[in-house]
């Protein structure tokens, strides 16, 4: 056992077997817990919550998920399987009517104005921190994660391609994947400017009667990621700028059908089941950029989608008491050339492996995020792995057995 002395909390690190530089496999989640959940949430910032139970093997990661990417990043291909092969609701064409559109104001010269003005803010709502760890002092704006090296396979960077005209994601095709096997149900490639079964978007909507006390709100953003659209974009094949954050979730809009959601947000389901694979195709090149929160520090995780759709960062979601995140490829450091994955449970339980994934900084990396079986995996891929309709039920079995995969217990105060 390794103690991580942090700024406001003591985390235990168990790890376990022989570092690996292609998987990490987190293991001894408590199957069962509690978050609060919150019950409504208003314009005036007022959210009540109640207690929530959880039960299940993966338990709050077989809830919804939705995909958050942050710049400098470059996404070529993102794709979601599932293994009951369906999407997790049925597509509802008016879900969309009742929402509304507010005033908006470019995402990220208005983020400089935040930081201005709250200088102490940190991602994910804690604050900046010195931590020893494994005996080296860090100051970082993650209270959870840890940083040592390791190498992996990075993939060339492709040539770009020519510019395709803008279009609105497609519905997701029903893939039959046979039994024990995994079907598709949300691509996006960025060669060819197509999507089916997804939805990019992020916190731009700057409601007049949210602003002061939610802050920017979940909303569409245009094809290069940055800023408000009135209806839903394909990505672009273009660099996501240091500091932008998108939000992928599903293609089905919430109907009154996802609990407590932010006023005014264009909000989605995400992914749900105990079953599901996460899958990108991502270059993260070096900016040089230095001095503001999340400069030159790109990364990939997932959340539980109640966050994105209430408050991603504030105090009004469960995100604090343990619904759930997963950070898969994370940059800690400005200009770092080392990510890390970390499991973030609030107050239930986390942990962060000490094995670094190379950052793909002048080509793609190919990873999968895999939750299945009771454990949750990160793999790094195969350069010549497809993104396919299918996934044999035998490869997400072996990537997460093999004997190179790093297990991980995740910690349970």
């Amino acid at each position: 056992m390794r103690n991580i002395v942090i700024i406001g909390a003591t985390l235990l690190v168990s790890v376990v077997g022989t570092i690996s530089a292609t998987g990490i496999t987190f293991k001894g989640f408590p199957q069962s817990g509690s978050y609060q959940k919150l019950v409504s949430l208003n314009a005036q910032g007022d959210c009540p919550t109640e207690q929530y139970n959880f039960n299940g093997a993966n338990s709050p990661l077989d809830e919804e998920l939705s995909a958050i990417v942050r710049g400098p990043a470059k996404v070529k291909q993102f794709a979601v399987y599932t293994q009951d092969n369906t999407p997790s609701r049925k597509r509802s064409p008016k879900a969309d009517t009742h929402q509304r559109r507010h005033g908006h104001q470019h995402f990220h010269d208005k983020n400089k104005e935040i930081r201005k003005e709250k200088e102490d803010v940190e991602r994910r709502n804690g604050q900046m921190v010195t931590a020893t760890m494994f005996g080296t002092v860090v100051t970082m704006t993650d209270t959870w994660d840890v940083a040592t090296p390791a190498p992996a396979a990075v993939t060339p960077a492709a040539s770009p391609a020519a510019a395709a005209p803008v279009s609105a994601p497609a519905a997701a095709p029903v893939v039959n994947a046979g039994t024990g096997n995994w079907g598709r149900v949300a691509y996006y490639d960025a060669a060819s400017a197509t999507a089916n079964g997804l939805t990019f978007l992020g916190n731009v909507n700057w409601n007049s009667e949210t602003y002061e006390t939610l802050g920017a709100t979940l909303g569409y953003v245009t094809p290069n990621g940055q800023n408000s659209s009135s209806k839903p974009t394909v990505l672009e094949d273009s660099l996501i700028p240091d500091g932008v954050e998108f939000v992928i979730s599903s293609d089905t809009a919430c109907n009154n059908d996802c609990g407590a959601t932010a006023p005014g947000a264009n909000a989605y389901h995400g992914w749900k089941g105990a079953e599901k694979v996460f899958m990108i195709e991502i270059e993260m090149p070096l900016s040089g950029q230095t001095g503001y929160l999340n400069a030159d520090m790109p990364a990939f995780w997932l959340l539980n989608t109640q966050i994105v759709n209430q408050q991603q960062y504030g105090k009004c979601s469960c995100w604090a008491t343990g619904c759930g995140e997963w950070d898969i490829h994370e940059i800690l450091k400005a200009g770092a050339t080392t990510g890390y994955a970390s499991m973030h449970m609030g107050n239930n339980y986390a942990g962060t492996p000490p094995q670094g994934l190379p950052r793909p900084t002048s080509g793609t990396m190919k990873i999968a995020a895999i939750v299945s079986g009771g454990v949750a995996h990160v793999e790094v891929l195969d350069p010549q792995t497809s993104f396919g309709d299918t996934i044999l039920g035998a490869a997400v079995a072996g990537y997460i057995n093999s004997p190179n995969s790093t297990p991980f217990n995740v910690i349970i105060p």
